[in-house]
């Protein structure tokens, strides 16, 4: 069996691998990285020295791989930002400050501090512990304040 052979032979590991890590972007990219591990670990396996199979081999160094790969890409991401082509969009200072002025002529008391926490990036227990509330009271508030913001910024 030449060495292309078996690469085309752990295809279909290469695949399920993939899935397990739900890869769900450049699957051809992911593939490549798999045949090249395919390849490394058919030459680097030593029957010998090896308290596995082949396969068993081969799978490991597979995953390692692929691993490697998505956090190397996640860092680039972090480091430099999306990969998509479309720009962040983030509202203007005019668009926060239009929303604010709206919510509080809109919203009670509760739900425009609801709001504000929710903005500033606290979660649903922390907003709870802020107000003095339960979970279940926020998650009441949030919905009314949901509901009366899109009763108002419909047409």
């Amino acid at each position: 069996m030449t060495l292309n052979d078996k690469i085309t032979s752990y295809e279909p590991m290469i695949y399920s691998i993939i899935n397990q890590l739900n890869i769900l972007y450049d699957k051809d990219e992911y593939m490549q990285i798999g045949r090249i591990a395919v390849y490394e670990a058919v030459k680097k396996f030593d029957p010998a020295k090896a308290s596995c199979s082949e396969s068993r081999f081969v799978y490991t160094i597979i995953r390692q791989r692929l691993i490697d790969e998505i956090r190397k890409v996640s860092r680039q991401q972090e480091r430099y930002g999306t990969s998509s082509g479309t720009p962040d969009t983030h509202p203007s200072t005019d668009d926060t400050y239009n929303l604010e002025n709206n919510s509080l002529r809109i919203l009670n008391e509760r739900e425009y501090r609801w709001l504000t926490l929710t903005l500033s990036g606290y979660t649903l227990a922390e907003i709870s512990i802020q107000l003095g509330v339960s979970p279940s009271t926020v998650k009441n508030i949030r919905r009314n304040a949901r509901d009366k913001l899109r009763g108002s910024f419909t047409p």
